[in-house]
């Protein structure tokens, strides 16, 4: 089962990613995550990456795709795998249509208004990139101290990329939506009655 996590951050999809990490045997690989490693691994691509980086460059389109297609092909003989933040745009469902043609996708449908108001209310560790409700001090895991995230500093901030993803990731789901790879899950409940809806919608 090769399914991609899709929607707006903190609609609860990296707690059920988690959650089918621990309890499923699924393999959870992120945009993010996978990029660091490539930086770390001293191949070709790692070269071309730190050259840019370090020149203050942006990343080209090109090269993000190298990326994916990298940490897709490495992980193919995997059975069970989550691929969280990877398709967000036109570019990023074409790789995957064409590497993956049987992946499902699962929406977190959260309303824009209840993401904002999420949003707001979260801080994260800058080490594993985990996120949490603002109330908490530090990750019961790492005991790194927690802090808010740059992007999520005032509401212009945050709409600033509710307004990208309306744009960007919403047409691509819409496609999605009609090639009928779309499993769509209420993300406007608890946690644990996401949890009941997203296993039981995946026959787990």
């Amino acid at each position: 089962m090769r399914l991609v996590f899709t929607w707006i951050q903190w609609c609860w999809k990296g707690t059920q990613a988690r959650v089918l990490v621990e309890k499923y045997w699924f393999t959870l690989l992120e945009m993010w995550t996978e990029f660091r490693k490539i930086i770390a691994s001293w191949s070709d691509l790692w070269k071309q990456l730190k050259e840019i980086i370090d020149a203050w460059f942006q990343v080209p389109w090109d090269l993000w795709i190298k990326v994916m297609e990298e940490a897709i092909n490495s992980n193919l003989d995997k059975k069970n795998i989550i691929f969280d933040a990877f398709v967000r745009n036109n570019w990023n469902k074409e790789i995957f249509d064409r590497i993956l043609p049987d992946y499902r996708v699962v929406f977190f449908n959260l309303p824009l208004e209840q993401a904002k108001e999420r949003l707001l209310w979260r801080v994260y560790d800058p080490e594993t990139q985990e996120t949490f409700p603002t109330w908490t001090i530090v990750n019961p895991k790492t005991w790194n101290k927690l802090i808010k995230r740059g992007d999520d500093k005032d509401v212009a901030s945050i709409l600033k990329r509710i307004q990208e993803y309306e744009e960007k990731t919403l047409p691509v789901l819409k496609l999605q939506e009609q090639e009928g790879r779309v499993i769509e899950v209420n993300a406007n409940q608890t946690i644990e009655n996401v949890t009941k809806e997203l296993v039981s919608k995946l026959w787990l």
